[in-house]
């Protein structure tokens, strides 16, 4: 269907189409006519376009579908095709003409949502005009609208609206945005007259609140030019809960409302005395309703951006009252009864005000600028009464009611938790023993009513003043611990383990956690530990869900081998190994039970140890007659980590010298994890030489597991034992470091023994480490060559010295190093790989230089030429910074070392010659400008080839 004749488009045939199109019920029609309409405001000449509209708008014939159509594509023909529209004069005239006469004499047949479409028309029309061609429009359209205040209102409210639509040229556009600001003055004006008119109707009131609202949103506005207005404004809204909001979310968000210092306090005694009010009442009405939840995050937000202001005002000032005033405002918001979020969910809403008050007084007290007692003391009260609510707003309803909520309800309550707990600290800031005291009374009183879920939210609030508590909160804090080393916490006299004895055993042994630093820093730390330890045992069974906390915070209380283990450490030895043996534990709960048994164990005699841990391995039965190759594997598996735990745990704490040190010295027997890495090479070595009964993949899984645990022994055995087991770990290592599944954890390893060992075995060492450097040649290929690398980098960082004692291993070494990085830097595309190579390269160049070791320097001159080539080809490619500085420290030891071979090398090569190379020869004596010079060079080679 065509609209446009050879001349003119046919407006009789296009508002056909336009009432078929809200009247068809077929799809696909409709989709076809939509297609039409968007080419009648797209494609046709914009004089016809618009004409079209203005006759569909102002014929009296027209429907009101057809009108509102017309408006709506007369507004996006301005919007999309603004410079027709301004270019052709008689077409801008005869558009402004009619604009302006629809909304004057036109206005009273149209329809509200036709009217709001041609303010807004308008309002886009006179912004595309602004400032060339209409200077004035915010005088016209007060001159020629002030009949009709409403709709003079609401033209001002879209041309600030309207702003955001526009699309111009940025600098077009920022002279608008100038002109806008300065029209700000005419509207005011109108705005004065009138909210201060006293026959205002009501809905013109409604409007002058938009227009203020939207002149406010102008990307910057200047505030303290409305300042005299808003004083109407607010007085105008006090009784609507969404425009009051909309007003002060607005002023919160502007940029500059917290420069305005006068402002900031007459807007929150407005909010004192009136917003608070508003407040009450609707609470009282609905306090669920989305209107009351949007006015209260509106006062939140804007106190929260008032505090500093205050907070300077009570300081400097003296004047207290407004702060206190506020801060009760938003105290009876944060004390809104009922569980969250089932009854209310707006009382954590004042939260970010309070941490915000209270960071700012903080802030004071650090700077040493003096506040009235009398003021700090009503605050701590303040924040007193916080905390008594978030008692009752944090604790958990009853498993019963618990299960009947949705998971979406559960999630919130939680969250609101973690957002919550800036409380008890806010209110330990401003009374420290009096919120201790407070708290303990409430965990007193809820363990002798048994109220599980009273006492879980007092342990609760302690653990999130935990971190923060000193020596000089002992006092309080030996009363909560003696509250929690009482029978009525242990999990044995809880009866049935449901979801509250489960979260508040958590929550209890998470406070212990956190207080654990404290207590074993008291004078009475054994006696405090021997009191909790056997609460905290209670709960490390099977039973229990949160067992790893119990386990933890068990190791977190065993870990140091205090003496309070000669008292405690059978029980905790029995109840763990009882936890240790129970199948239904996960393995890795297991273990972690079996290193608090490692931590007893470091205690006792060898023999003894040796005795209990031989019934531990035993109970494994590895080789047990027809299991499957998956529980043989696992049986494994579990028996290494067994090893390696119990490594960890053996080990006898540097600085201690505990009777289990001396009782071994006087019998002249080797300690437990000598004896225990005795009984583990066996089983390693039946693992490693393929003789397990497992097939070759399940057999090398298990050999990274082997070298952990041997690391874990390495650090943990006595140093002079540590020549006696390096042929076996030699040994492990020249075949795990080239199996692919064990060869990241064996170069951990590898590392940790050149450390530990290497000045020990000296020679023995040099061989090793040679071998293996030369084995990694032939390895260039792997996937792991930069874990290689890295080995070879710690290497020659850490024990340089060390090695090169000895000239023929460490040369064959150090050779094939040379070989391997210069491979890598030549063919390489991974960029650790390359960073890594050229740091090693770079420590041999500086070591060399700093030793004067001839040997090695004669090994860098014979690998020169292909080392300078890889090298200079590489550095004209992309690299990690890194790897570009530390190939310029390879460049500078070559063209200083061999300044004229170097020069002929390079010369010879790509832009060799360039201005940037000459200039790089010219620094040799400077390194720090050579690598300024080398990472130009760099950088033109990416970027600009030709400017090299």
């Amino acid at each position: 269907m065509a609209l446009v004749a050879p001349h003119q488009l046919d407006s009789e045939l296009l508002i056909e189409v336009i009432n078929e199109f809200y009247t068809t019920t077929d799809e696909q029609r409709r989709h076809e006519i939509d297609t039409i309409l968007c080419k009648f405001k797209n494609e046709y000449e914009c004089v016809q376009t618009v004409g079209a509209c203005m006759r569909m708008i102002s014929q009296p014939t027209s429907s009101p579908n057809v009108r509102y159509f017309g408006t709506l594509a007369l507004y996006d023909v301005i919007r999309v095709r603004s410079e027709e529209c301004i270019a052709n004069q008689t077409l801008q005239m005869s558009l402004k003409t009619f604009l302006i006469d629809s909304l004057t004499s036109g206005a009273y047949v149209q329809t509200t949502s036709v009217l709001n479409k041609l303010s807004a028309a308008l309002a886009l029309f006179s912004l595309y005009c602004v400032p060339d061609l209409w200077m004035t429009p915010v005088e016209d359209f007060t001159a020629l609208l002030a009949g009709t205040p409403e709709i003079l209102l609401k033209v001002l409210s879209d041309m600030a609206a309207e702003f955001t639509h526009v699309s111009m040229p940025l600098e077009q556009r920022t002279a608008l945005k100038g002109a806008l600001h300065k029209f700000s003055e005419n509207v005011i004006q109108v705005l004065a007259v009138v909210l201060r008119g006293g026959d205002t109707s009501s809905i013109t009131k409604q409007a002058a609140v938009e227009c203020v609202e939207q002149w406010l949103r102008l990307p910057g506005v200047c505030l303290n030019q409305w300042t005299q207005v808003l004083s109407d404004v607010l007085g105008a809204v006090v009784e609507d809960c969404t425009a009051l909001a909309s007003i002060l979310e607005i002023m919160a968000e502007n940029d500059e409302f917290q420069l305005h210092s006068t402002l900031i306090i007459n807007i929150c005694q407005y909010v004192c005395a009136h917003v608070s009010v508003k407040i009450e009442q609707e609470l009282h009405e609905d306090p669920t309703s989305e209107e009351i939840a949007t006015l209260v995050a509106a006062t939140c937000s804007i106190a929260e951006k008032s505090v500093p202001t205050l907070v300077e005002c009570a300081a400097q000032g003296g004047d207290t009252e407004l702060t206190i005033r506020i801060a009760q405002v938003l105290q009876v918001i944060a004390s809104i009864p009922g569980q969250y979020p089932i009854d209310e969910f707006i009382s954590d809403l004042p939260s970010a005000f309070f941490i915000t008050l209270r960071t700012e007084l903080i802030e004071l007290k650090n700077l040493n600028v003096k506040v009235d007692e009398q003021f700090v003391g009503q605050i701590a009260q303040i924040y007193a009464q916080l905390l008594d609510v978030s008692m009752r707003k944090l604790t958990f309803p009853k498993v019963e009611t618990w299960l009947t909520w949705n998971l979406e309800d559960r999630d919130q309550l939680e969250s609101y938790r973690k957002a919550r707990s800036e409380v008890a600290y806010d209110s330990y800031h401003f009374s420290a023993p009096d919120t201790l005291n407070y708290l303990n009374e409430k965990l007193r009183v809820a363990v002798n009513a048994g109220d599980i879920n009273g006492t879980e939210v007092s342990l609760f609030q302690w653990e999130c003043v935990a971190d923060y508590l000193a020596e000089t909160d002992y006092d309080a804090i030996l009363k909560c611990l003696e509250i929690c080393a009482s029978s009525c916490l242990s999990l044995s006299s809880s009866g049935e383990i449901n979801i509250d004895v489960d979260r508040r055993g958590a929550t209890l042994l998470r406070l212990l956690y956190s207080l654990s630093h404290l207590i074993q820093e008291h004078d009475q730390a054994k006696e405090l530990e021997c009191a909790l330890i056997p609460v905290i045992l209670t709960y490390v069974s099977p039973k229990f869900p949160s067992v790893r906390q119990a386990i933890n915070t068990l190791e977190k209380f065993s870990e140091d081998r205090t003496d309070c283990l000669d008292v405690v450490g059978d029980h905790i030895s029995t109840t763990c190994y009882e936890f240790f043996n129970c199948p239904s534990a996960r393995d890795v709960d297991r273990l972690a039970a079996l290193k608090c048994i490692g931590y007893v164990l470091s205690r006792k005699p060898p023999s003894e140890t040796m005795k209990i841990i031989g019934q531990i391995l035993n109970q494994q039965n590895i080789h047990e007659h027809g299991i499957v190759n998956e529980i043989r594997h696992r049986r494994y598996a579990f028996q290494i980590n067994i090893f390696s735990v119990l490594f960890s745990s053996l080990a006898i704490k540097k600085g201690s010298h505990s009777k289990t040190t001396t009782s071994a010295e006087s019998t002249n027997a080797e300690p437990t994890i000598v004896q225990l890495l005795r009984e583990a090479i066996p089983v390693f070595e039946t693992l490693c030489s393929g003789e397990s009964g497992l097939d070759g993949s399940k057999s090398a899984s298990l050999i990274q597991e082997v070298c952990k645990a041997v690391r874990s022994a390495l650090t943990s055995l006595p140093e002079h034992y540590l020549p006696h087991f390096f042929p076996f770990v030699v040994s492990l290592l020249n075949s795990a470091l080239f199996v692919p599944e064990s060869a990241v954890s064996a170069c951990s390893l590898a590392k940790t023994t050149v450390l530990q060992c290497g000045s020990l075995v000296g020679v023995d060492m040099a061989n090793a480490f040679a071998q293996w450097t030369q084995s990694f040649e032939q390895q260039t290929g792997s996937p792991h060559i930069d874990e290689y690398l890295q080995l070879v980098y710690q290497v020659v960082r850490k024990n340089w010295k060390m090695i090169r004692q000895y000239s023929e291993p460490s040369s064959a070494a150090f050779g094939s190093a040379i070989k391997i990085c210069s491979f890598i830097i030549t063919s390489s595309s991974v960029p650790t790989e390359v960073r890594t190579a050229s740091q090693i390269l770079a420590t041999f160049s500086t070591y060399v230089i700093s030793n004067d070791d001839a040997g090695m320097k004669a090994m860098l001159a014979e690998n020169g030429p292909t080392l300078v080539r890889a090298v200079f080809a590489r550095i004209q490619g992309e690299l990690m910074r890194p790897s570009v500085e530390a190939l310029a420290d390879v460049l500078l030891f070559y063209f200083k070392e061999f300044t004229t071979e170097t020069r002929a090398l390079i010369n010879s090569e790509p832009y060799g010659s360039s201005a940037l190379i000459t200039a790089m020869f010219r620094e040799i004596g400077n390194p720090r400008t050579f690598k300024q010079q080398t990472i130009r060079f760099n950088l033109a080679s990416i970027r600009d080839p030709g400017t090299i």
